[in-house]
């Protein structure tokens, strides 16, 4: 018999907020057969032990008499702020659910999400995700959400369902919305799926990003703000504003409206962007980014919006020969978590598939570097299998097979070198490493030099057989690989040459006047 009435909402709730504190793994005895990687088996643990419905298939709400799906998901605290693990899986799409257009109250979507019992669990390092504790229940009710996101998210489906009306199922990607996205399941062998117009692509399910459900743990679900109750930015910070009543896309076009055609010295001195920026240095390397970010009125691309839309702005310098200033790297990963990695669940793979780059674009003209406008860069899970999955692939095997160093003298420095692999024809980017400074700690025999005064450096900073160097640094840029190796922190970095082919097709106008690649 059943511990709840499962025709009210209240009484679910209740029932389920007696969860909080326990661990998962307390609520059913068989927890162990579970498969530690399979995210969503939680889910599926929680919904048949604790609430005793049992597993199914259905297209209704688990919770079917009340309208109510539950949707069990885990985040991390960093830096004592909340951070959810993965994006939040609602629907599968029925691609020909949309060969007719389908209002956002009449899809399946709606149907069965409109109202969701959100139960959030806190991972731990070194621990296993069935031990983890459930921290927050709450009723999550699309109707009931601030306007903004509610309107957000509609745009959003409207979006994903107008590309698959339009014969462009095969084409989506995460990058082509905010909140609400359409994320891949399965891989690129996966079977391909009717759709509109002849088109064939592999299957999707509708999605919170992962950005948006953070972004929920850490101004709603944690301090325990109703959902209804829109965020207070401080008034003494430089944050941004859109317009009531326009899309960021529509207002985008406005800004453009405002500052293309002008220089960047000019743009500097306009007293809204001055007020921003204060002084600007075209010496410092972020002059162009501060100038970017604060024609959209903020400072930083840690802005509320930005995070939580999962869009990160850079500055893009096309020089008079063709080429791009910039070099762009992405947020570090773990390099001790890659091992125990599959692809799709890789940080490369989570972070490029699901987020947008704003790129404002600069050109070097007589009279200074110009604005010419926007342009989104986005990726598609299918290009990133095909240009970013061999490069990630081939960094794994090195990490568990262990990669070999050189040290090479350069100048009056030098400069340590890995076997890892480069940068390779028809590439998107590279990893390499990403920190402020460097460390190593790694055994003499995985490092040489290229000269006999570079191997007395290596010799001069051996110690026990190990070569260290910048001890110091280890525990904010180390990190251990399976041989025992202590290298510097690495990142994913975009190369220059795709990303000016990428503007070069979307926006080809921009190098009529400039230099060929």
């Amino acid at each position: 018999m059943k511990k709840y009435d499962d025709r009210d909402r209240n009484s679910i709730l209740e029932y389920a907020r007696k969860a909080q504190g326990l661990k998962i793994s307390d609520m059913c005895t068989d927890a162990k057969a579970i498969n530690p990687k399979d995210k969503g088996a939680v889910g599926n643990l929680i919904q048949e032990s604790y609430f005793g419905i049992p597993r199914n298939s259905s297209s209704e709400p688990d919770f079917e008499k009340a309208g109510i799906e539950l949707k069990a998901f885990g985040y991390w605290e960093d830096a004592e702020k909340p951070k959810a693990d993965q994006r939040l899986a609602l629907s599968k799409i029925d691609f020909m659910e949309f060969e007719k257009e389908v209002p956002f109250e009449q899809s399946h979507l709606y149907h069965k999400c409109k109202c969701m019992l959100m139960m959030a669990y806190l991972l731990k390092l070194g621990q296993k995700r069935i031990d983890s504790e459930i921290r927050y229940v709450r009723l999550y009710e699309l109707d009931k959400i601030v306007s903004r996101d509610w309107k957000q998210i509609v745009n959003d489906y409207y979006t994903i369902m107008g590309k698959i009306h339009d014969g462009k199922a095969s084409e989506l990607s995460e990058g082509d919305t905010e909140l609400l996205g359409a994320a891949r399941t399965g891989d690129k062998n996966s079977k391909l799926e009717k759709a509109p117009k002849d088109d064939m692509a592999l299957p999707r399910r509708f999605a919170l990003k992962q950005s948006y459900v953070t972004y929920l743990l850490k101004e709603y679900i944690v301090p325990g703000n109703e959902f209804n109750k829109k965020v207070k930015c401080s008034t003494k910070e430089f944050h941004i504003k859109i317009p009531r009543g326009k899309t960021f896309e529509q207002w985008l076009n406005v800004i453009d409206g405002k500052y293309v055609g002008k220089t960047a010295v000019k743009l500097s001195r306009l007293k809204k962007i001055k007020k921003i920026t204060g002084p600007i240095s075209f010496t410092d390397k972020n002059a162009y980014s501060r100038i970017g970010l604060a024609m959209l009125g903020t400072t930083s691309n840690k802005d509320s919006y930005l995070q939580k839309t999962n869009t990160v702005v850079k500055s893009v310098r096309i020089q008079k020969n063709g080429k791009i200033k910039e070099k762009w790297s992405f947020p570090n990963f773990g390099v001790e978590d890659i091992v125990d990695q599959e692809w799709e669940e890789s940080e490369i793979f989570m972070y490029l598939s699901e987020q947008r780059i704003l790129m404002q674009i600069f050109v070097e003209e007589e009279n200074g570097y110009v604005y010419k406008g926007h342009l989104f860069l986005k990726f598609t899970p299918e290009v990133l299998d095909e240009y970013v999955k061999q490069t990630w692939e081939s960094f794994k095997k090195k990490v568990i097979e262990g990669i070999s160093f050189v040290l090479e003298l350069r100048g009056k420095g030098f400069e340590i070198c890995s076997d890892v692999q480069g940068k390779t024809s028809g590439q998107i980017g590279l990893i390499k490493l990403h920190a402020r400074d460097i460390t190593y700690d790694i055994d003499r025999k995985h490092i040489h030099g290229d000269s006999r005064e570079a191997e007395k450096i290596l010799d001069d900073n051996t110690v026990n057989g190990r070569f260290v160097w910048k001890p110091q640094n280890r525990d904010k840029y180390g990190c251990k690989i399976l041989n025992g190796d202590v290298i510097t922190k690495q990142s994913f970095w975009l190369n220059n040459d795709f990303v000016l082919k990428y503007i070069r097709d979307k926006k080809p106008e921009i190098f009529s006047n400039i230099g060929e690649c």
